[in-house]
């Protein structure tokens, strides 16, 4: 079936990386990096963004691009952080594993799960909906809050509802957007070059 050729390397296929890679990380970092401000100032709650469909660029730019959508991921919170005030350069260095981990969850299971980008069986919906938005927002919104009560933003009482609102706010913008992105783009996407079935190609 073809769904479980998607990651496969085919006989006589040749796949490197190149500067259309390179290209391609800069392009989603510059939309992350719009995508992050907005929600960032749209619905601001405390510390955290009830809203922040930034990490739905993350998960899937991680899915297309491997390692180059990780890049993407780390890189463009810390410029939409700074553009929108929200978050202080040292912190927004500090939340760099858990912007890590928003991202490279999605790809990495849909690698090793066999998972179709263009969401065609329930299977698919599944593991974006568990690793892309659930799993990856736990880990996400722990980290995160983990940074702010170590540099003193939050209380140990306000934890929980910071949690909630940030785990909230990324996985329904991951879930609407995502979604959206992977089912009508991912044909697409996947007749380029760019398309990564390993790390780097």
């Amino acid at each position: 079936m073809e769904e479980r050729t998607i990651w496969q390397i085919k006989d006589g296929e040749i796949r490197k990386s190149g500067l259309s890679h390179f290209v391609m990380m800069a392009l989603f970092t510059g939309v992350g990096v719009v995508v992050g401000t907005f929600g960032s100032i749209a619905i601001p709650m405390g510390m955290v963004s009830a809203f922040w469909p930034g990490q739905a660029i993350q998960s899937v730019s991680c899915i297309w691009y491997g390692g180059w959508g990780a890049i993407s991921a780390v890189v463009f919170p810390i410029i939409s952080n700074a553009i929108a005030g929200s978050a202080a350069l040292p912190i927004s260095i500090a939340y760099i594993p858990g912007n890590l981990a928003q991202g490279i969850f999605a790809g990495i299971a849909f690698r090793k799960m066999n998972c179709d980008p263009r969401l065609r069986s329930f299977k698919d919906w599944l593991v974006f909906l568990l690793f892309g938005t659930v799993l990856a927002n736990i880990i996400g919104a722990a980290w995160g809050n983990f940074v702010l009560y170590l540099f003193g933003m939050i209380t140990p009482d306000a934890i929980p509802v910071s949690f909630l609102g940030w785990f909230i706010g990324n996985s329904v913008a991951s879930g609407i957007l995502g979604i959206i992105m992977l089912k009508y783009l991912s044909p697409l996407v996947m007749k380029t070059k760019t398309f990564c079935k390993g790390l780097w190609a």
